[in-house]
């Protein structure tokens, strides 16, 4: 579905949407001014920040104190578990689906609005949905989670280009660094339920 939604933009920024005025790399028309997300007070960063932080606050608030999120929990914990209680699992798969997809789309208009102005290739070149992969492992699927880990890996890409210029080092050295947390995160899932029973044996 990726893939596809990528050459559905693609055609799109190509043809209809397209910017008549961007010669090389095509884009839509940028955005008004007076549409695009500011800066917050104060701060430098734009009122996405906030945006995001109240979507994981309801998310946090649909998937742990309601019994829909309860009851897609158990179907993304044991599919075969939810079909013996009864549930559709099926009917959770594709609302789960809708509303990530909803999120992803919030994001992008969020990058739309707030940085560049205008739709163009780079922003899913960037690859942040890839990114947002490692986030929810990282956040070990919790939606409180997904704050920190959000913050630590964005942190992590905001200082390559610092990193880069500092130390001399390729501007793919953030990129290892993000892949050495990934493969940190998955070792600690995989073992930690062998030590914890090793653990277990060697009290008295």
């Amino acid at each position: 579905m990726v893939y596809i939604v990528q050459a559905v933009f693609d055609f799109l920024i190509e043809g209809a949407l397209r910017d008549p005025r961007s010669k090389n790399f095509p884009a839509t028309r940028p955005v008004p001014e007076e549409l695009r997300i500011g800066l917050i007070p104060g701060f430098d960063a734009n009122w996405g920040l906030v945006i995001g932080v109240m979507a994981c606050l309801i998310a946090y608030v649909g998937l742990m104190r309601t019994t829909y999120g309860f009851a897609s929990r158990i179907v993304g914990g044991n599919a075969r578990a939810a079909q013996t209680l009864g549930l559709s699992v099926s009917f959770h798969v594709i609302v789960a689906c809708m509303l990530c997809g909803a999120l992803a789309g919030l994001a992008g208009a969020i990058e739309v609005l707030a940085v560049h102005g205008q739709a163009s290739g780079a922003l899913y070149k960037a690859g942040y949905g890839f990114t947002g992969v490692l986030v929810a492992f990282l956040a070990r699927h919790h939606p409180l989670g997904v704050i920190p880990a959000a913050i630590l890996i964005g942190g992590l890409s905001a200082a390559s280009g610092l990193i880069q210029r500092t130390f001399d080092v390729p501007g793919s050295f953030m990129l290892v660094v993000q892949g050495l947390v990934f493969v940190c995160i998955l070792a600690a899932e995989t073992l930690r339920d062998p030590i914890r029973k090793r653990l277990w044996r060697e009290q008295p």
